[in-house]
């Protein structure tokens, strides 16, 4: 058996191989990564929402992709939260029993409180946060047994929850990012290769 081929010059590699250098493919490139980058946002907010109890709302409206650029050097998708802590008063319904005894527990003086703590939810558990009380309808504590001046509880900050090694939103974006961000590049990219 002999094999034999002629080599035949056709215009479509020419076209090919212009497109490969210009920024037309880079333009591509950049579409696919805020196209991922876009998914990741939209992923992120949910997963923050069901494990913290934040509504999607409060965190979709602090969380902002910042679009990659064509230009430049570096292509790089940002997707950033600007927001405060976030306190155990704004979602967590806490609750908090003021017995009004002077002389509960066998003590003199003023109101007291038979719980150890103010109740409140959060991230999706109701649970007593000890030796708190509700102040101006925020849940705080003392900063010590001697200060008059009082430490408001929080439960989230979402900046942390988004970008955090340690919180379960970074492994569930890098996984995600591991299995769509070439596959949607490459969707791009092909795409305007072939035009």
């Amino acid at each position: 058996m002999q094999i034999s081929g002629d080599f035949v010059w056709y215009s479509t590699p020419k076209t090919f191989l212009t497109k490969l250098g210009s920024g037309e493919i880079r333009q591509a490139a950049a579409m696919g990564l805020n196209e991922h980058a876009a998914e990741q946002r939209r992923q992120s907010v949910t997963n923050i929402s069901t494990y913290t109890g934040i509504p999607k709302g409060r965190i979709g409206a602090t969380t902002r992709l910042i679009k990659a650029s064509a230009s430049g050097p570096a292509m790089q998708a940002v997707i950033q939260t600007k927001d405060k802590a976030v306190g155990l008063h704004e979602y967590g319904s806490p609750a908090w029993v003021r017995d009004l005894n002077p002389f509960a527990e066998g003590r003199r003086g003023g109101s007291v409180s038979s719980m150890a703590g103010a109740e409140a939810t959060g991230w999706n558990v109701r649970r007593i946060f000890k030796h708190a009380f509700i102040a101006n309808g925020r849940v705080v504590v003392r900063v010590d047994k001697t200060s008059r001046r009082l430490k408001t509880l929080s439960m989230a900050v979402t900046a942390n929850e988004l970008a955090k090694p340690s919180r379960p939103n970074v492994p569930a974006s890098e996984a995600y990012a591991a299995i769509d961000l070439e596959r949607r590049v490459l969707r791009h990219v092909i795409r305007a290769l072939g035009t």
